[in-house]
């Protein structure tokens, strides 16, 4: 009875959590945004994490076979991911092979980030091209046949600071598979995001790779001593073999460890897995259920397999490729099959069934999952090797159960003695050591909350401190702005003071970053704000980071020739730092546009008319040549 209470508690937990793996997996959201007519609008994303590229691509075929010549206007959508084959394009459905481009606008936020783009396999060679720019390929692309390589390969490329808009063209070539075409989902972040998220991912892999590595080798280390016969054989092979799949699989890992593994070989593993470890994945299970699988179908489905095998092994690629479409159903209805044997042995109370029956849905699941995967009809990713783990680590939960079972059955009583004179001794030992941790600290209680309570006062003041200042320059952060002109604002309102507004601006920046580097930027950006922290004297004053390269000053109590004043002495000071800029139009050194802006708040206005004001005169500073200070009287 306690074997069957532990085996049903871990089985709706492995249920429950490979159900909400696939939920989270999904990808289902509808606020993802969805590439329309060759165009993917993210300017309103906030890029915390990757964004796929899906949806209509625009394309145009290349390949003259179809007796078509193509031209800009000739476009047509396609979905991506998905293959070309069986697209209308001029009135000819597109056949699995030949050649086309993909091009896609993405839309950008109007702030300069870095980006990058995480590039999965594509059917099979590809050329990316960003802004009319070569960026990368995979395989040899071509129009012709015999100049065309293929190559499983994914990659991230670095497109460094963007701004406004992105314009991709892929020219994909095929003549080795059955499908053509970018038939996984592309991806596009912030670049460290995409690092990062390419990292866990092989981090996964890795992780269950090893774990099924590990079970088969001590599996066929368990058959090697003969302690649990031949189910032991195939359950071992099985392990390695789905070990091997993890590589040749989403990150296609295996290219990494060996690197001069063809195209051909690559594909072959990854087809020789799957053939391979649906008989032996049978042949474990039946020999724990004998009497519930027929020996006469195992024999059936090894022969069906073996044929599958062959064909891989003796054809090429875009041969046996072909071959998958009837295999799936195959797999399909041999899961159908075993899920009755299993079902028949639960119902008989046989040892052992609810664990192996649960294991092997949630291969059924992600098996499923995989197959409307390729298919193109969901985008979760591959998942069978999380459902082969989820059963591996099933049957390996299962054995230690039964080994410790049996172990139970040999000591029960020599263990409850031991067990309750533990218990005994263990209550008395941490009596003692309660009593005395209580005499210990009764009298250095209060002093002890009292530390901590002023400890902690300390951490919130340092969070709150921290939370107003820019994490580059150490002078003001943007909220701290916003809010320090609102106060400021409302004391002018009541006092009837003018209230002035200093927009700064380092002129040509982008092109500073250009030429000296990421790092150095930040540098000069560090430099500036010292010099304007140094420019603003009174307790008042306020010089913050207001975005990018922008920076902002606010004068209570100053009127517009006075603003005007202390923001020539700005700029005088930026000019004095004398930070190299070689590519700057303006000087060879760092300079600074300014815009001022004037008034005495009213009931009626926002702080946001003061900005917007200072906004248009830095506008107007820009427009005059740079390297000046123009001036707004707001009203």
């Amino acid at each position: 009875m306690r074997l069957t209470l532990r085996s049903t508690s871990l089985s709706a937990l492995v249920t429950i959590t490979l159900m909400s793996l696939l939920v989270n997996c999904s990808g289902g959201r509808s606020d993802i945004p969805m590439a329309r007519n060759g165009i993917i609008d993210l300017r309103d994303y906030e890029f915390n994490t990757h964004v796929t590229l899906d949806g209509e691509w625009r394309f145009i075929w290349h390949d003259t076979s179809l007796g078509t010549t193509p031209h800009e206007g000739s476009k047509i959508n396609v979905e991506v991911p998905d293959s070309w084959k069986g697209y209308r394009y001029e009135g000819l459905k597109l056949p699995g092979k030949g050649s086309g481009s993909y091009f896609l606008t993405i839309l950008l936020p109007e702030q300069v980030a870095s980006y990058a783009i995480k590039f999965p396999t594509a059917g099979t060679a590809y050329n990316l091209f960003v802004d009319e720019s070569l960026v990368g390929s995979a395989g040899i692309y071509s129009n012709e046949p015999e100049l065309a390589s293929p190559k499983y390969e994914p990659k991230i490329y670095n497109l460094g600071s963007k701004v406004n808009q992105i314009v991709l063209r892929i020219d994909v070539s095929n003549y080795d598979h059955r499908l053509g075409g970018l038939w996984e989902s592309i991806t596009l972040g912030r670049t460290s995001e995409i690092y990062h998220h390419r990292e866990n991912k092989v981090a996964i892999a890795l992780f269950m790779f090893g774990t099924i590595f590990v079970m088969g080798v001590y599996h066929l280390g368990v058959y090697s001593l003969s302690t649990r016969g031949v189910a032991a054989l195939y359950f071992g092979l099985f392990c390695l073999v789905i070990g091997l799949r993890t590589l040749t699989t989403g990150e296609v890992f295996l290219h990494e460890l060996w690197p001069s593994l063809s195209w051909q070989f690559l594909v072959k593993i990854e087809y020789l897995t799957y053939y391979s470890g649906i008989p032996l994945f049978y042949l474990f299970v039946r020999t724990q259920f004998p009497d519930e699988l027929d020996k006469r179908v195992g024999q059936v489905i090894l022969g069906l397999s073996s044929l599958f095998i062959l064909l891989v092994l003796l054809t090429r690629v875009e041969t046996f490729s072909s071959s998958l479409t009837y295999f799936q159903p195959l797999s399909l209805l041999i899961m159908i099959y075993v899920i009755y044997g299993l079902v028949l042995a639960f119902i008989r109370g046989e040892e052992g069934s609810t664990m192996v029956l649960i294991g092997f849905l949630s291969i059924v699941i992600t098996f499923i999952n995989d197959m409307l995967y390729v298919s193109n009809i969901i985008h979760t990713g591959h998942l069978i090797s999380l459902g082969l783990l989820i059963f591996i680590l099933t049957q390996a939960f299962l054995i230690s159960m039964k080994f410790s079972k049996a172990y139970d059955t040999i000591d029960t009583q020599r263990i409850k003695l031991e067990r309750t004179n533990s218990a005994y001794q263990s209550e008395i030992e941490n009596r003692k050591l309660a009593e005395n941790e209580v005499l210990k600290h009764r009298d250095h209680l209060e002093e002890l909350v009292e530390e901590r309570t002023e400890e902690l006062q300390i951490a919130n003041e340092r969070l709150e401190e921290l939370s107003r200042v820019d994490g580059l320059t150490g002078i003001a952060n943007r909220r701290s702005l916003d809010e320090e002109l609102d106060r400021e604002w409302k004391r002018m309102l009541r006092m009837k003071q003018p209230l002035s507004v200093i927009l700064s601006d380092i002129d040509h920046f982008k092109l500073y970053n250009d030429t000296y580097g990421h790092q150095q930027g930040d540098e000069c950006l560090v430099e500036v704000a010292k010099a304007l922290k140094a420019s603003v004297n009174r307790p008042g004053d306020l010089a913050a980071r207001y975005g990018g390269e922008e920076f902002c000053i606010v004068l209570p109590e100053t009127d517009l020739n006075g603003a005007t004043q202390i923001a020539e002495l700005v700029r005088q000071n930026i000019r004095a730092l004398r930070l190299p800029h070689k590519s700057s139009e303006v000087s060879d050194i760092i300079t600074m546009s300014l815009g001022v802006a004037t008034l005495i708040p009213d009931r009626d206005g926002q702080p946001g008319v003061l900005l917007e004001a200072a906004d248009r005169a830095l506008y107007q500073a820009k427009g005059n040549g740079r390297d000046r200070v123009e001036r707004n009287l707001t009203d």
